[in-house]
């Protein structure tokens, strides 16, 4: 794991300095804290921070080829490079190292920008070209690992994380807030790509690549999956399928040069993680897991029932308020813009935990949004498929008859919205804030800019319907290439890196999602059973408690900490922020008292709230105030 960043002058006459490109690399030095290299060549500089987890004492980064003109700076891993070397060494290429590095830098000699549909892992990658005065930019199939870049009419700059990007002078001082971008996280807890929080400035997307040559930037998908039930297969052969491709990408997954273990919470998929683990390696599995006072959220002791089960080495963390509350700002820091996912906080301390005694650990993330793991909006209700049959006259008579109901009553919003394609209705019902409070809270002159801006425009393509594709399906494509990439694997990324540790995403091997997309949906969600042809590849490998468990999820005793000890911090960061002029102020009281006085459906509203005035609170003073102020969206 490592971090990446660089710059290319449109002007070839600059020069770029090591100075700029050290202080761009160095603000990452948590992302590569064992060795750090800048390459120069005229205009353009890469530079790099390095975790060392394979070829320990070679693969130093930037590298370059034999006469080189072609350099690479690389952060990820590379699963399959050992056979793509012995290909790559059978056509007549010479390697100077052991390691996955090369691999990618020989095999963009063979192929061109054609090398990333080969390779198998997490990654993002910059390769300077010489001989074309070209940049290739590659990010994973999935998203696991960022990578973020800014065109300007002087330079073209990347990083691995916006603070990279920042420690270029240019950058940091044009900074301008997005107020789209902000629309987009009061929706889904997170900005969602390709937008970040900084007019200008963007992630590359997940399955692409960017080409910068002659000052012009391209942007290709080079890889693509689509969930789409299949109409053959017996469940029997589906349960070998799915259980073969999920002990391969773990298998794979077990080359490291450094410790290794697992994150375990005792749930079904990392625990079907960890169970592979155990029968693929010679001695017990170093698992960590954490846990909370608070019963209700407490997992600890699921984790260490399957822990004893397969005689891991297992080591757990129980939580308080008095160990969370003083790291929440330098967590939520992290991000470097506005990010409400509270489960960042356990991913964190199990990350923490884990890093006391290893260098990766393998995490479970991926198997919700693979196999169904979200029945409640993953299958579509009955009486939805009756209600969007009726005309739209009588469908806009019960969402006014539906207004009138307390938001509180089951049913109430998709009552109010009855009216609306169910995908719009679903998302709105995903979002933290709805259409109804987003009106609310934001003020005149917010609203008045984004009126013409759809917060989900670009969701709605990923559900969008088609007569072979089952309403689960639809869903589950939808999580896989926007809530997968913009909030769990953006959590996982800066929560680990954080504290120097690679984390591994097993069941997001691009192979494994694309058998896991073919798995009829009925195989997924049978009747209450979520998951259920991943639990019976697995049911032989772990305790039946676990096969059976009620789902939990990653979450930390949030409404109750907030009302207690976290509720002065809170209070202060929203009765005494909104110098950015977002917000109706009266709303934000009402919305805080609201929660205060028992209201848990405002929880991850006020999260957000604070999340927000934290990271507003750090870059206020450094922004200038025509650049926080409110402006229309760009066209």
């Amino acid at each position: 794991m490592c971090g990446i960043c660089g710059k290319v002058y449109l002007d070839t006459q600059r020069r770029a300095s090591a100075a700029e490109i050290e202080l761009m690399r160095d603000r990452m030095l948590h992302r590569g804290p064992d060795a750090a290299g800048t390459y120069l060549d005229r205009h353009v500089g890469l530079g790099h921070r390095r975790l060392s987890i394979i070829d320990l004492a070679a693969s130093t980064q930037p590298m370059a080829n034999d006469d080189r003109s072609v350099v690479i700076s690389f952060n990820g891993e590379i699963y399959n490079y050992r056979e793509l070397r012995e290909e790559l060494i059978g056509k007549g290429h010479h390697f100077r190292t052991d390691g996955d590095t090369e691999v990618i830098l020989r095999l963009y000699e063979e192929l061109g920008e054609r090398c990333v549909e080969r390779l198998r892992g997490m990654f993002a990658f910059a390769i300077w070209d010489a001989r074309s005065a070209s940049l290739f930019l590659a990010r994973d199939r999935i998203g696991v690992k960022p990578l973020y870049y800014t065109l300007n009419e002087q330079a073209f700059v990347f990083a691995s994380e916006l603070k990279g990007l920042m420690g270029d002078e240019r950058v940091r001082s044009g900074r301008e807030l997005d107020v789209e971008a902000a629309h987009g996280y009061f929706s889904f807890l997170s900005v969602p790509d390709p937008l970040t929080i900084y007019r200008g400035i963007y992630k590359l997307p997940a399955a692409h690549t960017l080409t910068l040559r002659g000052g012009r930037v391209e942007l290709r998908r080079y890889w693509d999956v689509e969930f789409r039930d299949a109409t053959t297969g017996t469940e029997e052969e589906w349960r070998e399928r799915v259980l073969d491709a999920l002990r391969d990408a773990v298998r794979v997954r077990l080359v490291a040069d450094v410790p290794l273990g697992a994150f375990l919470s005792g749930g079904i998929d990392s625990s079907s993680v960890v169970a592979l683990m155990a029968g693929l390696v010679d001695r017990p599995v170093k698992t960590f897991s954490i846990g909370f006072t608070e019963s209700a959220y407490n997992e600890a002791s699921d984790a260490a029932l399957v822990a004893r089960h397969l005689g891991t080495d297992h080591t757990e963390l129980m939580l308080t308020p008095s160990t969370i509350q003083p790291v929440i700002p330098a967590l939520l820091q992290q991000f470097d813009e506005p990010f409400a996912d509270s489960s960042a906080i356990p991913t964190y301390f199990v990350s923490k935990l884990a890093r006391e005694q290893v260098t990766v650990a393998l995490s479970g993330d991926g198997g919700d949004e693979l196999f169904g793991g979200y029945p409640w909006r993953q299958v579509r209700p009955r009486y939805q498929r009756v209600l969007s049959r009726l005309p739209l006259a009588v469908r806009s008579g019960i969402s006014a008859l539906g207004s009138l109901l307390p938001r509180s009553v089951p049913g109430s919003n998709y009552l109010r919205q009855a009216h609306v394609p169910y995908e719009r209705y679903i998302l709105d019902a995903l979002a933290v804030f709805d259409q109804d409070d987003r009106k609310g809270l934001y003020s005149g002159a917010f609203a008045a800019a984004v009126a013409d801006r759809d917060p989900f425009a670009a969701h709605l393509v990923n559900l969008a319907g088609r007569s072979d594709r089952s309403w689960p399906a639809r869903m589950m494509q939808y999580d896989l290439k926007t809530y997968l990439p913009n909030d769990i694997l953006t959590k996982v990324d800066r929560m680990s890196m954080y504290v120097s540790l690679e984390a591994r995403e097993p069941l997001l091997d691009h192979h494994l999602v694309e058998l896991a997309a073919q798995v009829p949906s009925r195989l997924k969600i049978r009747g209450n059973v979520a998951k259920y042809i991943l639990k019976q590849a697995v049911a032989p490998l772990l305790p039946a408690e676990v096969l059976t468990k009620r789902k939990q999820g990653f979450s930390i005793p949030l409404s109750k900490w907030m009302r207690n000890e976290l509720r002065g911090d809170v209070l202060d960061a929203l009765y005494g922020g909104n110098r950015h002029g977002l917000f109706d102020r009266q709303a934000v009281t009402r919305m805080t008292d609201d929660f205060l006085r028992g209201n848990d459906l405002r929880e991850h509203q006020i999260w957000s709230l604070y999340a927000f005035e934290l990271w507003h609170q750090r870059v206020d003073a450094r922004l200038a105030p025509g650049a926080v102020g409110i402006a229309p969206c760009r066209p």
